[in-house]
């Protein structure tokens, strides 16, 4: 009986990389430009630790935006985007039939609720 391995990376796995390396790229870059930007026009001699900070900061709010449109639960679904009148029609083979059915029973829940 043959077997088959699964070697696929995890997504966290893959995400931690770009993180990373990506973080790194543009904290390393917005920090290099800072410096010679201040350093141009005057205002410090050595602005590389404060320009470093700052790229820091930054990368870590762009990060936290992110993650938090990535967890936000209204697209979670591929349903969501598929009008309801098509569950019964084009997308029956996939499971719209049985998603139909889980809707009515919710949707009469409430009703009967109320």
């Amino acid at each position: 009986m043959p077997r088959t391995v699964d070697l696929s990376v995890p997504r966290w796995v893959r995400i931690a990389v770009v993180f990373f390396l990506v973080g790194g790229a543009f904290v390393t870059g917005t920090a290099a430009l800072l410096d010679i930007a201040v350093e141009g026009l005057g205002l410090a001699e050595s602005a590389y630790v404060p320009s470093l900070a700052f790229a820091v900061v930054a990368y870590l709010a762009v990060c936290a935006v992110w993650f938090r449109r990535a967890t936000d639960g209204d697209g979670g679904s591929v349903w969501s985007a598929i009008p309801d009148t098509q569950y019964t029609g084009r997308h029956a083979e996939s499971g719209g039939i049985a998603r139909k059915e889980q809707e009515d029973a919710i949707r009469e829940l409430r009703e009967s609720e109320e």
